[in-house]
């Protein structure tokens, strides 16, 4: 009898391990359902707050991630610095949205940090149901 109730202990704490191992069930099912073009919101306001790099490492595809991680220590300062200011930018809008078979693709636009309007395409990825940032390339100016 005692021999069950320990089995079932152990069952129990792997379970609640396992759950939490996961993290919030609501919060993978809402990260599923969660549009590029929300994620990239979301990824800008991140963005405009981060003082270092390492704070919008999280949103980076692991391509990119890997890329950051392998520049020295001490270059990483100045390379935020260099992508900050390129990445200045303010009315970002959303104007389109096209799935991919790896993600999607969006098209926005945007003033630059000379009030310039500016085009941009953003490519955002999923990676373990998650939507990440492959790249980001802008255009000001006229065509």
């Amino acid at each position: 009898m005692r021999a069950r109730c320990v089995s079932r202990w152990v069952v129990l704490v792997a379970v609640f391990m396992a759950v939490a191992a996961l993290g919030d069930p609501g919060a993978l099912a809402q990260e599923a359902q969660k549009t590029a073009s929300q994620f990239y919101t979301e990824y800008r306001a991140a963005f405009e707050k981060a003082k270092t790099i390492d704070e919008i490492l999280p949103y980076m595809s692991a391509s990119r991630r890997k890329q950051v991680e392998a520049t020295p220590a001490g270059e990483r300062k100045k390379m935020f610095e260099f992508i900050k200011m390129m990445g200045t930018l303010s009315n970002v809008k959303i104007v389109k949205e096209a799935r991919t078979d790896a993600g999607a693709t969006l098209t926005v636009e945007a003033l630059d940090s000379d009030k310039a309007k500016t085009t941009g395409t953003i490519t955002p990825v999923k990676e373990s149901n998650a939507w990440k940032l492959e790249k980001e390339s802008f255009f000001s100016g006229s065509k």
